[in-house]
């Protein structure tokens, strides 16, 4: 069995899609399909492209009932059943308060926030009817905390389709292991140290399962000397979470827990995930042994 690994740039991170099989030409088209599928999503769900899917017919929209096509229906039927298992902690709705954070003092931001967060929140859009609804003019989504989860899926089904049986997707740390190695070993993957990226704190094997990790070191922002982590959300994280790793059958529902473990960790865990978050001591807490 050999080894192909293909590599590209979406949605602002590495990619790389590793297939064991002994058929080139099947492997290479089942990459260019990825690929492909991949920056159509990029595309069409940029919360920072005026010209997006997401800009004109959702965020931009002039009725807050609006129809959307069944790719759209669909990320968000996903999206708004996994939200609701973390009681509506984990809110793609954000995208409502996501400006606030591009002021430059910190009265103007805790302004913003303050006029604009009663307009966020699970409950401030839904689906009926094969339409998108919303309460409040003022909501916007952002989908950068799912899209790129959702695409590794979606690259998972299309690899699955040609019929490859072995084979590693990893879109920025966000990732799904299909079956085993040829070796019939489980893939092993590295959880970063928070305190130091360039080395790894443990390993855990995977097999037929998504894996992805949260960490509050990725991208933060600094106004007036207080540091706002590039995790928004109407709550804070009380707890010294610093990293959130969640191993599940999904990588669209690990990547939204592992965003809802670095904001409240009094989350119920679901069936069959797997856990470990980091502590500021770096100090593991996890259920990998029961």
């Amino acid at each position: 069995m050999k080894l192909f690994k293909f590599t590209f740039q979406a949605m602002t991170t590495p990619c790389e899609v590793q297939i064991y099989d002994n058929d080139e030409i099947k492997a290479i088209n089942c990459f260019e399909e990825i690929k492909k599928h991949t920056y159509e999503l990029e595309k069409k769900y940029n919360f920072f492209d005026s010209k997006s899917y997401l800009n004109r017919i959702i965020n931009n929209r002039k009725r807050n009932k609006i129809s959307i096509d069944s790719q759209t229906y669909e990320i968000l039927s996903l999206v708004k059943e996994i939200s609701l298992k973390t009681r509506g902690v984990f809110d793609i709705s954000v995208g409502t308060i996501k400006h606030c954070y591009n002021q430059n003092s910190l009265k103007d931001v805790n302004n913003c926030l303050f006029s604009l967060k009663d307009k966020m929140g699970i409950d401030s859009w839904y689906l009926k009817d094969n339409k998108l609804n919303f309460r409040f003019r003022e909501t916007k989504l952002d989908l950068g905390g799912v899209i790129k989860e959702y695409s590794v899926d979606k690259a998972v089904s299309i690899t699955k389709s040609y019929g490859i049986k072995s084979a590693l997707i990893n879109f920025g740390g966000d990732l799904f292991a299909i079956g085993c190695k040829p070796d019939n070993e489980p893939f092993c993957i590295g959880i970063k140290n928070p305190e130091d990226k360039e080395n790894n704190l443990l390993f855990v094997n995977i097999s037929n399962q998504a894996l992805t990790t949260s960490a509050n070191y990725e991208r933060n922002k600094i106004i007036e000397n207080v540091e706002f982590s590039h995790i928004i959300s109407k709550e804070e994280n009380k707890d010294e979470i610093i990293s959130s790793t969640i191993i599940s059958s999904s990588t669209l529902e690990s990547g939204i827990f592992s965003t809802t473990f670095m904001i409240n960790t009094e989350c119920e865990i679901i069936d069959n995930m797997k856990v470990v978050l980091i502590d500021k001591k770096l100090n593991l807490h996890q259920n990998l042994v029961d």
